[in-house]
């Protein structure tokens, strides 16, 4: 109670003490007053000293022997872990459609790659021989690193095959990819107004069909002489599709041509030969060699070969006769000149492919005698041999592929008979029947 009067005593005489002040003091009290108020609401300004540790979980593989991870830079990191990271390299891509007068030297030189890298390639390709000659509307692909060298190229030839050629331990290692596709039969058949040829064409056959046809009857059937008005011909034809496009390769499997006199047919079996009704063979059979008369093998199928001039390890994929230039060579078979020019390691060179199975190489020749398209049967001239492209000295550089496959020309087994030997009877009596129901011809 006592206090309570003493503080309402000290509260009369501040009262008083305030009224009693000059103004300006007064006013100056006040704004002490406010100014005290506002520093008391300023947090303060000491900063906390403490460490605050924070653990770095890094992959299982890069652990380190501390309490605490340590990072490492980030080059390091990329190195363990290269597939992780997106791609540093710079490469970049060149994309070239082929037009008439390209040729791969060109784009090389455009591309700043070297002269010499390209004569790499080209013994390289002297497996596929597809570098020495673009065509045009072919795609080219190159990828190439921030130094400028070439690290893959990649041709797409045609829809069916794509060659690519990749860097791999400091070498070029070629791959064809050859996309199998859809092989579709169709029957064409029509009657004899006039010409063979002119009726033939008018039912739809290609003019390769159409010499198919006649090289398989010709040493049976006079087409000139033995048709008459009113006589039928059939024909079943297998064709390639790739990707439902039709890539212009196709196959006579079987021709019926009736006349008033007699019916003569022809049947393609699986070693590429025709042969008629009865199994007999309409052409002969293949040969061992293409050239007339024996000659030493300088060198003979080695997948595993050394290279004589690059002496590298290449593979040999035939076989070498050693012969003076200008010896003539022979078709081994009846067969197609799919290609034939001049390749830079390979020289003048022919490829004759013998139905869907075989197909065989002749390189390094001194003249050429067939043309891209001509079919031909066997024991045909087809070339001289030489020392041209890429050679040590004047030689026959022979190939025979089974199913694109290189293979030993001297051992592979060949149809040598003149008729379907008797272990392949049945199978190929079940193909000519298949064959006949699909040209509606059960019965002839």
């Amino acid at each position: 109670m006592l206090l309570l009067i003493r503080l309402k005593t000290l509260l009369k005489t501040f009262v008083s003490f305030i009224n009693n002040l000059p103004r300006k003091h007064f006013f100056a009290l006040i704004l002490l007053f406010v100014f005290l108020l506002v520093i008391s609401f300023i947090p303060s300004q000491e900063l906390s000293k403490k460490t605050i540790k924070r653990q770095l979980v890094l992959p299982a593989a890069v652990v380190t022997p501390d309490d605490y991870a340590m990072a490492e830079p980030i080059s390091a990191v990329k190195e363990e872990y290269g597939k992780v990271f997106p791609d540093f390299s710079g490469n970049r891509e060149v994309q070239i459609e082929i037009k008439a007068g390209d040729t791969l030297s060109g784009i090389f030189q455009k591309e700043g790659l070297s002269a010499a890298l390209l004569q790499e390639l080209l013994e390289v390709d002297k497996q596929y021989l597809r570098l020495g000659n673009l065509l045009p509307e072919q795609q080219v692909k190159l990828l190439i690193n921030p130094e400028n060298k070439l690290l893959a190229l990649k041709v797409v030839i045609d829809l069916a095959n794509t060659l690519t050629f990749t860097l791999k331990d400091g070498e070029y290692v070629s791959l064809l990819e050859t996309k199998k596709g859809e092989w579709r039969n169709s029957l064409f058949q029509g009657s004899i107004t006039g010409s063979f040829y002119i009726n033939a064409k008018q039912s739809g056959l290609s003019a390769g069909q159409i010499q198919q046809i006649s090289g398989a009857l010709h040493e049976k059937f006079d087409f000139n002489r033995q048709l008459r008005p009113g006589d039928t011909f059939h024909a079943l034809v297998s064709k390639q599709y790739i990707d439902g496009q039709y890539s212009f390769d196709s196959e006579v499997l079987a021709v019926l041509i009736k006349t008033r006199r007699q019916n003569y047919t022809a049947f393609l079996h699986e070693d590429g030969r025709y042969y008629a009704q009865d199994g007999l063979g309409l052409n002969k059979a293949y040969r061992r060699s293409p050239l007339n008369r024996k000659y030493r093998i300088s060198s003979r199928f080695n997948p595993r070969r050394l290279h004589p001039v690059t002496k590298k390890i290449r593979p040999h994929n035939g076989t070498d006769f050693a012969t003076p230039t200008g010896t003539k060579v022979y078709s081994v078979g009846d067969g197609l000149v799919v290609r034939a020019g001049y390749h830079p390691a390979a020289g003048n060179y022919i490829v004759i492919k013998h139905g869907r199975k075989y197909t065989t190489r002749f390189l390094h020749l001194s003249k050429i005698y067939v043309r891209k398209g001509q079919r031909i049967k066997m024991g045909h001239l087809i070339g001289k041999t030489g020392n041209t492209g890429r050679s040590t000295g004047p030689h026959l550089h022979y190939e025979f592929h089974v199913y694109n496959r290189p293979v030993n020309a001297m051992k592979v087994s060949l149809p040598l008979s003149k008729e379907v030997p008797k272990k392949q009877k049945k199978v190929f009596d079940k193909r000519r029947d298949l064959f006949l129901k699909e040209m509606g011809q059960e019965s002839i």
